[in-house]
């Protein structure tokens, strides 16, 4: 059975380990620099991407000491009153910063986030739209420390991943990185999912149901790297069923965006995945988006002998069209399948 909306489909039952999110382990912080074990991991990469496009990576190297300064970290600045939060608003102009009425597919999601953008905090003069400054609170200046070294090691675990990619399609590790020269877009986005409606303070207007935590879509650019607390409620299609990705103490969810699955000529397929909405527990999750240079583009690329079955994507354009949903109603947001070579 397929379903036109996702959303209506039923959640996955049982304890088949085909239906868990898979789990690769690796190695610590000397496990990819083994040969053997690199190969292991790519393998079950592969594996994980062909069959989920999603799964989550244990023994990392990351020190809990780190995370445990990253969710105090999270919880101080959520905790700040709304008013106070939203001076920090990210606008169309300065994409970072703190927002509370996001859409995705065109459907407010029932959260609060805080975008940090790459490089320096001071306003840059580019062409690249998503170039500002992001806003620290000034409140708590732990925040802005802990969150950029959190940031470093995020794109550090991109790389990886992305280079085990590669591996597992028998591609040399480093055959994607001039798509991320000489400036890759990444962002950290920060996830606070509140019990309550975000909007709830606001009584001047109707903002319409969030009936979801993050409705469900698939991400734009090529690898996300995510923390996810203890609270359970990411959830991943596959097999016309909702699999929840169960929060491992200290683990990394990883999942592969739109741009891998062109790369891998719908080899590897960038599944949909969905938050539910809070109404016992509020959760907190931080992805790391890993995207391409603002002027890369992504096109299948020369393995295997299917025909190509996309055309090229200028991920700039791409990436302006995906992200203007997030601030209205403008349609049907840009997919993948808009590029299909039929």
């Amino acid at each position: 059975m397929t379903f036109e909306n996702p959303d209506l489909a039923p959640l996955a039952v049982g304890d088949d380990v085909r239906q868990h999110v898979p789990v690769i382990d690796l190695g610590g912080l000397t496990g990819m620099r083994d040969p053997a074990t690199v190969a292991r991991v790519a393998g079950e990469i592969g594996d994980a991407c062909r069959d989920w496009g999603f799964f989550q990576i244990v023994n990392h190297g990351v020190k809990k000491a780190h995370i445990d300064r990253v969710w105090e970290a999270v919880t101080a600045f959520f905790k700040m009153p709304r008013p106070e939060k939203r001076k920090l608003n990210r606008s169309r102009d300065n994409p970072w910063g703190f927002f509370d009425r996001e859409l995705t597919k065109n459907q407010r999601d029932k959260k609060e986030i805080f975008d940090i953008g790459p490089g320096t905090d001071a306003a840059i003069v580019s062409d690249d739209p998503f170039s500002g400054a992001t806003p620290w609170p000034a409140s708590e200046p732990e925040f802005s420390k802990v969150m950029r070294e959190h940031f470093c090691i995020c794109e550090a675990l991109s790389r990886t991943m992305l280079e085990a990619i590669c591996l597992s399609l028998d591609l040399p590790k480093a055959h994607l990185a001039e798509s991320f020269q000489p400036k890759h877009t990444s962002f950290m986005r920060i996830n606070y999912y509140p019990v309550d409606d975000p909007l709830s303070d606001l009584a001047d207007a109707d903002h319409g149901d969030a009936d979801l935590g993050i409705h469900h879509h698939s991400d734009a650019g090529a690898v996300t790297v995510l923390l996810q607390d203890d609270v359970s409620g990411l959830q991943v299609f596959k097999d016309s069923a909702w699999h929840v990705a169960q929060p491992i103490e200290g683990a990394f969810v990883i999942n592969i965006g739109d741009m891998v699955q062109v790369w891998s000529n719908d080899e590897y397929r960038a599944a949909l995945h969905r938050v539910v909405a809070m109404e016992e527990f509020e959760r907190y999750s931080i992805p790391f988006f890993y995207n391409p240079s603002y002027k890369a583009q992504v096109a299948p690329l020369e393995f295997g002998t299917d025909r190509k079955r996309y055309r090229a994507i200028n991920w700039g354009d791409f990436r302006r069209r995906r992200a203007d949903g997030d601030y209205a109603d403008v349609g049907k947001e840009v997919q993948i399948s808009d590029y299909a070579v039929v």
